[in-house]
């Protein structure tokens, strides 16, 4: 299963729910597949109110006087949908709904500003209920800002096989083989094809040092050492190359490299204080 932590509905108003793309079966622990012939509604919602109402238990934050209150009410609040079956080769309808889980609380394409009453509209997405929803610009704002994930908050679980540490997902994934042929070209284009950047590309385009500080609130350009900052003077990608360096510096797993910042293996970027 994979599931998608949302915040918003339409007009981005704060509705904290969950998208998930959940297997039509299961394996075990031998890789067998067991396959489920239909998912009952009713019993799905009362299994995600009780895993709720377990939680918050468990945390201090829902008494059991008040469990039993919001139990007895008529619309208690939760909710399932079970969309229909998708066929494992339809590509198609896989790639809309993996594509719904991730999509953002605006779409840019649908939303216009008018700068003479600083008033910003949103136009529905098709099938959505309602009309254009207009709001002022700083009403849009405080809508927008209640939709940012904190710090390190991960929006994109994985469970059962899909789990990166599951032995299973390593066990199908290699019993399965590739699943495209390997390239015969480059996957990026020629250099010389491509044209020169827009104005709007150009903007759009974030060093990567800014997007880090701004996730991580660390500036990757500073030396831990005497705190200036730091050129680039190579990238070095060659798996062997990099496993030679690492160890001609001494380098053991859990200490920082002087002068050396780490991308995720087998990338290295050397680099040195600029002053």
């Amino acid at each position: 299963m994979i599931v998608a932590r949302q915040t918003f509905e339409a007009e981005a108003r704060f509705h904290p729910h969950l998208h998930a793309i959940v297997t039509g079966g299961s394996w075990d622990g031998s890789g067998s597949w067991s396959a489920v012939f239909g998912w009952d509604r009713p019993v799905l919602r009362e299994l995600f109110q009780i895993e709720v109402f377990r939680l918050l238990r468990e945390r201090g934050l829902l008494s059991s006087e008040r469990m039993e209150l919001i139990r007895s009410w008529r619309h208690s609040g939760f909710d399932v949908f079970v969309g229909q079956p998708i066929a494992s080769d339809d590509r198609r309808a896989l790639e809309h709904v993996a594509r719904y889980l991730l999509r953002a609380p605006v779409s840019l394409e649908r939303m216009r500003y008018d700068p003479t009453d600083a008033r910003v509209s949103m136009q529905p997405l098709p099938g959505e209920q309602g009309g254009t929803v207009e709001l002022e610009a700083l009403e849009f704002i405080a809508r927008l800002i209640l939709h940012i994930p904190d710090i390190h908050e991960r929006q994109v679980l994985y469970y059962g096989a899909y789990a990166n540490a599951s032995k299973l997902r390593r066990q199908l994934t290699t019993r399965a083989g590739p699943r495209t042929a390997p390239r015969s070209t480059p996957p990026w284009p020629d250099p010389a094809d491509i044209g020169p950047l827009t104005a709007f590309e150009q903007r759009r385009r974030i060093r990567w040092a800014q997007l880090i500080r701004r996730v991580w609130l660390e500036d990757p350009l500073l030396c831990p050492e005497c705190g200036g900052e730091i050129g680039i003077l190579s990238f070095i990608t060659e798996p062997g190359v990099v496993d030679r360096i690492l160890r001609h510096v001494g380098w053991r797993h859990g200490q920082p490299l002087p002068g050396v910042i780490r991308a995720p293996p087998p990338v290295l970027m050397v680099a040195e204080p600029s002053s």
